[in-house]
């Protein structure tokens, strides 16, 4: 009977731990709700979004803002305007990409993918056949540029595309010497930035490296006394704390398994540029919303990153959460467990 009762014990806890195991991000922050319902009331009438400078939807915005949304546990086929949803602009917008503009199309197919579509076969092209098109041998990066190749290789991660065995090699081969990388790989001292860093260190966790110390030195000091970081320091453009920067950079703190508050908690400087409305702004030198701060904020307030990508399961419910595991499958599997049990139990007592 023992035995018996340890079977039992088994499968009430198996339940438990495959739910459990869906729960692995961490607790959505405090302003998240209304982040994403500010957000909502930006779409455009065609399902898109600006990117707040100029008029009209934007595709690596409205690519960003499916990822932001889904981080949320939104449904991106809800959010429609105009009888239009995020998707139904990408599907237009998608016509129109270069076949070389690489960092568009890895935005798009982490779009598609976090939307569960497919991005093999999305607006009639393969968009991961296409980013894989686009790996240059001799730089060792797809599209030849360390933004872009940060994010192509995010990009075929989300995908469950290989990426080229060179692409973690290539990318640190542009590390400098204080850890950061530079947008366009500008060896220069001084010209590494803490958002392309950011990227590129969610992109070597996605390629399996493990090569993220000196990086995360670079962040500890550039790290601005209220918790957060600004694009650059030194700059002559200012270095107050700005939510992009922060957020991008606490991405990849999620990415590379640090936990906020070692780092003085930099999740409550992001919320400090968070307005009544809902909407964050850019820094705290210049107030109001800022649609690309708010965007880039969401899922860091979700506790998301690129190298982890959030989708939507293929079991998800109405409203884009995950489904609680089914009841008659845990019915079942304690009667198999059971019977299981109860049959060891008699061939050793017999």
């Amino acid at each position: 009977m023992h035995r018996v009762a340890r079977f039992c014990l088994v499968a009430m806890l198996l339940p438990s731990l495959a739910f459990a195991s869906r729960q692995a991000a961490p607790a959505p922050s405090a302003g998240l709700a209304e982040a994403v319902s500010w957000l909502h009331a930006q779409q455009q009438g065609d399902g898109g979004f600006s990117n707040g400078v100029s008029e009209g939807s934007d595709l690596p915005t409205t690519a960003d803002a499916v990822v932001a949304m889904v981080s949320a546990g939104e449904a991106p086929s809800d959010w429609t305007s105009g009888g239009n949803s995020p998707m139904d602009y990408l599907t237009q917008a998608a016509s129109q990409l270069e076949p070389g503009d690489a960092g568009k199309m890895a935005k798009l197919v982490m779009a598609v993918q976090a939307a569960g579509g497919s991005p093999n076969d999305f607006a009639g092209q393969d968009w991961v056949q296409n980013l894989e098109d686009g790996w240059d041998p001799e730089s060792r990066l797809y599209a030849g540029d360390v933004y872009g190749g940060a994010l192509s290789v995010l990009a075929l991660h989300a995908a469950g595309a290989e990426a080229d065995a060179q692409a973690a090699s290539g990318l640190l081969s542009y590390r400098l010497p204080d850890g950061s990388f530079s947008f366009n790989g500008d060896p220069t001292p001084g010209s590494g930035d803490s958002n392309t860093t950011a990227l590129v260190v969610q992109a070597l966790v996605a390629a399996g490296a493990d090569s993220l110390a000196p990086s995360l030195a670079y962040f500890r000091a550039k790290q601005n006394p209220d918790g957060g970081w600004t694009y650059q320091k030194p700059s002559p453009y200012g270095e107050a704390t700005d939510a992009n920067s922060t957020a991008l950079v606490l991405q990849a703190l999620q990415a590379a398994g640090e936990t906020p508050e070692d780092w003085g908690d930099p999740v409550r400087s992001l919320l400090a540029l968070q307005t009544a409305n809902g909407g964050l702004a850019f820094n705290a030198e210049t107030p109001g919303d800022n649609l690309l701060a708010t965007v880039q904020a969401i899922p860091a307030l979700a506790g998301a990153s690129l190298a982890q990508l959030p989708q939507m399961a293929a079991s998800a419910g109405d409203d884009g959460s995950l489904a609680p595991f089914p009841l008659v499958a845990v019915v079942l599997l304690i009667l198999v467990i059971l019977l299981v049990g109860a049959a060891l139990a008699n061939r050793k007592a017999g």
